[in-house]
């Protein structure tokens, strides 16, 4: 049997590998959430099949391409194809759902995008840690990644980015960032935690609450 000394470092792991496990499930739902709200917009656009597919994949996967560009790396998207066949899959299947007006519920759609949107800032807090970066690029990382896609949809859809105008995403996701930084040298298991769940909580309060940062009256109204 085990002594008690040489079951730490292996408790140490369990709970590592359950964290980047935790992560990696609240990464894959946040890129079906991404995705159902990238295909969701381009109907309201009038895209077409082809459009919709694209504005699905962009989103949820834009994020992560913008955060591997500023970083001078090869995209994880297209370093890791399953990646992008998932992000395919879900905006299909969004494709299919919005066709035969089988809309997912909204609490669920929003549930899942807090989740995606914590793993996303987390993980591009991590990739800017990874390379050897401080505070202040850890914390643009997360927001990048987190925030980037719904940029490039906004974009393509010609209309003002949502995170610029409404909402607390970025916020939340430059919070959430903050804590990975504050808490790596602790444990990089409590950091993640903490990025992801504060993140997700964030912006499910911000949805719940209809929160949006103070904006400043236009002079000429």
């Amino acid at each position: 049997m085990a002594e008690e000394g040489e079951l730490t470092p292996l408790l140490g792991a369990a709970v590592h590998v359950d964290v980047r496990d935790i992560v990696l499930i609240c990464d894959r739902i946040g890129i079906v959430a991404f995705a159902f709200s990238g295909v969701e917009l381009g109907v309201r656009k009038g895209l077409d099949l082809f459009g919709l597919v694209v504005m699905g994949v962009v989103t949820a996967t834009g994020g992560g391409l913008l955060r591997d560009v500023i970083l001078d790396r090869v995209p994880f998207v297209i370093a890791h194809e399953d990646y992008l066949g998932v992000a395919v899959a879900a905006s299909v299947l969004s494709v299919l759902l919005l066709a035969w007006r089988r809309p997912l519920p909204r609490g669920a759609i929003a549930g899942a995008d807090a989740l995606g949107l914590g793993a996303f800032a987390t993980a591009g807090a991590f990739a800017a840690l990874e390379t050897g970066h401080g505070f202040g690029v850890v914390v643009l990382l997360a927001a990048v990644t987190a925030t980037g896609g719904g940029l490039l949809r906004d974009l393509l859809a010609a209309r003002v980015p949502l995170v610029l105008r409404s909402e607390i995403n970025a916020t939340a996701a430059m919070v959430g960032g903050a804590l990975v930084w504050a808490l790596q040298d602790v444990s990089t298991s409590a950091a993640a935690l903490a990025g992801l769940s504060t993140t997700a909580a964030l912006r499910a309060v911000g949805v719940a609450k209809g929160l949006d940062l103070p904006r400043l009256r236009d002079p000429e109204e």
